[in-house]
């Protein structure tokens, strides 16, 4: 029962109308497992039950050629210890794999390459927060639907 209450009490204070302060990030530690964090600050939206967010990760990589490239690496998603807050790490080398066509003489160019990804549910009442190894970006972008189920019988 004791247990109830503080989880009601942290949940209503967790929740203002305004959703959260950045620079208050007390529960996520600046580093985890050697990773640093990024927080992902989402607007409130009228129905966030119609919202997804993909998360991601990348590196910018130069001279790049025409072959297809990816990050190796997975997202896992974990809670904050005594707090019940989520969070997502990435955990990758930053190893980039590549098919190997032959190219010929096709210029390079600089392009963003990306590791897995995520759907997530949207919650701007909470930090989206993730942490990454060094030399490697989160990357996030918002889906919403336009509607409610469709029925077929």
């Amino acid at each position: 029962m004791k247990r109830f209450i503080l989880l009601l009490t942290a949940t209503l204070l967790a929740t203002p109308a305004f959703a959260y302060d950045v620079e208050n990030l007390r529960p996520y530690p600046q580093t985890m497992n050697e990773k640093r964090r990024i927080v992902i600050d989402l607007p409130q939206l009228e129905d966030e039950d119609r919202a997804r967010v993909e998360i991601s990760f990348s590196k910018l990589l130069e001279g790049s050629d025409c072959n297809r490239k990816w990050i190796g690496g997975t997202i896992k998603e974990g809670t904050i210890e005594g707090w019940g807050y989520p969070y997502w790490e990435v955990n990758s080398n930053g190893e980039i794999r590549s098919t190997l066509m032959g190219c010929g003489n096709t210029p390079t160019k600089t392009e963003r390459i990306f590791g897995a990804r995520e759907m997530i549910r949207y919650n701007s009442k909470i930090p989206l927060v993730i942490y990454v190894p060094e030399g490697l970006d989160a990357e996030f972008r918002t889906f919403t639907t336009p509607g409610g189920f469709q029925t077929r019988s």
